[in-house]
């Protein structure tokens, strides 16, 4: 079964509970010192919970970004970004309720101070955008709520931050030290400390409502991440730390979807955009999510390339096959043929190597995020491309392969003039990265180098890695050529 991994449990976990627009995520990125969440004027921005870790005022803790919670709930996703307030209230050690102090209390400031006091965490009231006279003044009309401490602080301007986290941790009256001391005691002070393994970083990416953070959601096993029908629910680049039956662990990033530049208007989906992008280029691996019903589009091909330029190992999982499936019955009764068991899934990866045929090395997956089909399959699929991105091959091997390689087939000529590849090595791994020596400065034809990738992943198994194969001239001789006479 796979659990949740946000952060050591040793630390305090810390919720920013408000109504939308007060600044949570403001504190957030200067509580964490990122800029992992999304910041703008406009209200709802942030939808999913996000993680992050903290250390303030010499305190370290964890701390959860929520959406904004407002009483009215007509709107689906405003439902669900209430439910998700709900839960990291639930699983929090303490609150910070963030307050607006240029807008003064509020409807939704009321509904929110009540739900805090029934909670009975340990809260502290922070009055954002406190900075100035006028500011400090309009944050005193807060104590009407009947919540202390009141502080004024601004995420903006760095200001009121270890007044802040200090107040809150002198309510947990040492807990944070006690269960440290705890845990030094259990494991022993002369206890060897194993190595850490890696974390598998992958980035799930796709087009909008292609089914992103249903897939997240069942591979958590809980309704961790709002979904919609409406394309674009989904908008900062979340982390979502797991770990599989064997112990290993992820970090799975949700992205927002990633349309067409020429359909971008708004300037915060631009910025979703921007952050998805970035997420792969900080994975190792990326999922494209394809929808079934939808099939692949050009911009499906789009978002593969740039999981390649940004190194990524590639894995496709189409998703919503459960309906293709379901389609497929129906038409079997309306025409009484039969077709053969898997014929839905070899015409889809047909179309598949049609539509990325660059990408015939990536695995495919038959995934239905909602009912479970083929979800065991993610995980395990997408440490194998891990891996394959990490392969190193020794400079030996990797020259006997280039050795029958280029026996097989030489490359071409270029202005009348033989090519030869003196020999090569691997210089970098996430991706594999080759460069391979030449008798002269030339420009190998694309064709010829495709040739060498595929060869290299039929001899080697890379399974779903991105290999980029450099050349470079070398006045040298091949020093891994074989020795005359010794065969």
């Amino acid at each position: 079964m796979i659990s949740d991994l946000e952060g050591p449990r040793s630390l305090p976990l810390i919720a920013l509970v408000g109504r939308p627009n007060v600044g949570k995520s403001s504190l957030f990125n200067r509580l964490t010192r990122t800029r992992a969440a999304l910041v703008d004027d406009t209200p709802g921005l942030t939808r999913d919970r996000q993680y992050g870790t903290a250390t303030v005022a010499g305190r370290s803790f964890r701390v959860v970004d929520t959406g904004g919670f407002e009483q009215t709930v007509e709107a689906s996703v405003t439902a669900a970004m209430r439910e998700q307030t709900l839960v990291a209230i639930e699983e929090a050690d303490g609150i910070i309720f963030v307050a607006d102090a240029q807008s003064g209390p509020l409807a939704d400031d009321w509904a929110v101070a009540e739900l805090l006091r029934r909670s009975g965490k340990p809260l502290v009231c922070a009055i954002n955008k406190a900075e100035g006279k006028t500011g400090q003044e309009r944050a005193l009309e807060f104590h009407c709520l009947g919540l202390h401490p009141l502080l004024m602080i601004s995420a903006t301007h760095a200001m009121g931050m270890e007044s802040l986290i200090n107040q809150l941790f002198q309510q947990w009256q040492g807990a944070t030290e006690a269960t440290a001391e705890a845990a030094e005691e259990e494991a022993g002070e002369d206890a060897p400390v194993p190595p850490e393994e890696e974390d598998v970083r992958v980035a799930v990416v796709g087009c909008p409502n292609a089914g992103k953070s249903t897939l997240l959601n069942r591979i958590l096993g809980e309704s961790r991440l709002v979904v919609s029908d409406m394309p674009g629910t989904t908008r900062d680049a979340i982390d979502l730390p797991v770990q599989d039956d064997k112990g290993r662990r992820f970090i799975l990033v949700d992205t927002a979807g990633i349309r067409k530049k020429s359909r971008i208007s708004l300037r915060i989906e631009k910025y979703s955009v921007l952050a998805a992008i970035r997420a792969m280029e900080r994975a190792q691996v990326a999922i494209l999510v394809l929808d079934a019903e939808r099939g692949i589009t050009d911009q499906d091909r789009r978002i593969a390339n740039l999981a390649a330029e940004a190194g990524c190992g590639l894995l496709l999982a189409v998703n919503k096959w459960d309906m293709m499936q379901r389609a497929a019955v129906v038409q079997q009764r309306e025409t009484g043929e039969r077709s053969r068991r898997g014929s839905g899934e070899k015409q889809f990866l047909e179309a598949v190597q049609q539509a990325f045929p660059q990408f015939t090395h990536a695995p495919v997956l038959f995934v239905s995020a909602k009912s479970g089909l083929g979800m065991r399959a993610l995980l395990p699929t997408a440490l194998r491309v891990w891996e394959s991105n990490r392969l190193r091959i020794s400079t030996g091997a990797l020259n006997r392969w280039l050795n029958e390689a280029t026996t097989q087939h030489p490359p071409p000529r270029l202005g009348g003039r033989v090519v030869k590849i003196r020999y090569a090595t691997q210089v970098a791994v996430n991706p594999p990265t080759l460069v391979l020596f030449t008798n002269r400065e030339v420009e190998v034809q694309e064709s010829y180098r495709r040739y060498l990738e595929n060869q290299l992943r039929s001899h080697f198994a890379f399974v779903g890695a991105t290999i980029r194969i450099l050349f470079r001239a070398s006045s040298g001789s091949n020093p891994y050529a074989p020795k005359e006479g010794t065969g």
